[in-house]
């Protein structure tokens, strides 16, 4: 697998304010490439999230795992600077994105943006006062799905719904099933739809995808996932349709047309444990649907891209009726994608 160093990181440092800036130019290089965000709250001390936890830094870039009075606190003065410089200095501009709770970056990063809402018959028509920054670094990793190629999509394509907690590699390894399938690399080539409705997979920035998506994949940026999955299938006869995050009602709907075009769907959901999944409604109602031949199972705990299980849907189904003691499962030899 292949992903980017430090470039991402310094990718993301670049926009904000030049005090703050500077301070996170100074951290270690080991640290600067694990780093997956870095949160910006007013009046409180910058932290940065990487894969050995949350870490604080000082003014000297000097980074600890232990709160002490060196963590530099960013003042709301300069949280607000840094906002003005993620919008460009043109924060009109990006009114809807900030009222949808982020703003997608060069480079396919994220500014998830908190303040307070000016409401309107129950709609959040603007936010001002902002109070914090939450910088999401995106690292595409090339062949992050090589196993799961290997495994499922070797002879012939499986439709898959990969199940894990937040940060276990969902979006990762959608994005390079992705690439994977539409440039045909361990498979034959597919016509690939990406709905993308948080602009995570692709990250299409001023109308170019920021991820290498391959070059057989038509991506759907910002449409409703329901709406999204249907105009896919009125206009771009794709194979495969990949999402992220799927499970209320207008989806499932959606999805349902779509199998019965002879789609094969691949999606995620949010479900840290088997447990977890078999107790989610919506999980049960993804299943029913028959459009998933297996559930991918993501270990998670620090591990993003690991799978941990894979499970045929029809013993899950059964299981969920109650109808059958055990389910089929599939175990891989435990590499890291």
């Amino acid at each position: 697998m292949k992903e980017k160093g430090t470039a991402s990181y310094e990718q993301v440092i670049s926009i904000l304010c030049p005090h703050i800036r500077e301070i996170l130019s100074r951290i270690p290089e080991q640290i600067k490439s694990q780093i997956q965000e870095i949160r910006l709250r007013s009046c409180q001390p910058i932290l940065l999230i990487g894969l050995n936890g949350t870490c604080f830094v000082s003014e000297m870039g000097r980074v600890s795992y232990i709160l002490s009075s060196a963590a530099v606190r960013i003042s709301h003065e300069e949280v607000t600077e840094c906002f003005h410089a993620i919008c460009g200095y043109s924060v009109h501009s990006y009114q809807d994105s900030i009222c949808s709770g982020y703003i997608t970056l060069p480079g396919g990063h994220r500014a998830g943006i908190c303040g307070t809402a000016v409401c309107e018959n129950g709609k959040t028509k603007a936010v001002h006062d902002i109070a914090s920054i939450n910088l999401r670094i995106a690292r595409q990793v090339i062949g992050a799905a090589d196993a799961l190629i290997g495994r499922l999509f070797r002879k012939e394509i499986s439709s898959v719904l990969l199940a894990g907690g937040p940060g276990s590699g969902k979006t990762t390894l959608l994005r390079d099933l992705a690439r994977q399938l539409s440039i045909g690399s361990g498979c034959e080539s597919h016509r690939v739809a990406v709905v993308d409705e948080r602009e995570e997979i692709a990250a299409v920035y001023e109308g170019v995808a920021q991820n290498d998506l391959g070059y057989n994949c038509d991506i759907l940026s910002g449409y409703p996932k329901g709406e999204a999955i249907l105009t896919a299938l009125r206009s771009l006869s794709p194979e495969v349709i990949i999402c992220d995050e799927v499970g209320n009602m207008e989806e499932i709907q959606a999805i349902e047309a779509g199998v019965n075009a002879g789609v094969t769907f691949i999606a995620s959901i949010h479900a840290a444990t088997r447990e977890d999944l078999l107790r989610r409604p919506q999980a049960r109602r993804l299943l029913e649907t028959g459009a998933f031949d297996h559930v991918v199972l993501l270990a998670g705990g620090g591990l993003p891209g690991r799978i941990s299980q894979i499970y045929r849907a029809e013993e899950l189904i059964d299981e969920i009726c109650g109808d059958v003691l055990h389910s089929d499962r599939l175990h891989l030899d435990g590499t890291v994608l």
